[in-house]
């Protein structure tokens, strides 16, 4: 039962996430191949925690994307992932 409700917590909030980009794309007319490239890092992401919350708990699947040195995130991406951590 408890799985079964954190998939589907897991799937609202994709879902509104991906309702939040859609408009955004569309206000700003965002090209296609960007938008696919979202998408896809979406798919993998939603992939690899719906397995962790369906797997044995402390099992990890998958391994971790290693991080890329190349490009700084915009400052906005990291004031929204420092939230999260707290």
């Amino acid at each position: 039962m408890e799985k079964n409700r954190s998939g589907e917590l897991i799937k609202r909030m994709l879902k509104e996430q991906v309702c939040c980009l859609g408009r955004v794309f569309a206000r700003y007319e965002v090209p296609d191949d960007v938008i696919w490239d979202v998408v896809k890092g979406f798919d993998v992401i939603y992939q690899k925690i719906i397995q962790r919350a369906e797997s044995p708990a402390g099992k990890e699947i998958g391994g971790s994307n290693p991080p890329s040195n190349k490009i700084e995130p915009h400052p906005g991406l990291v004031y929204l992932l420092d939230r999260i951590e707290k």
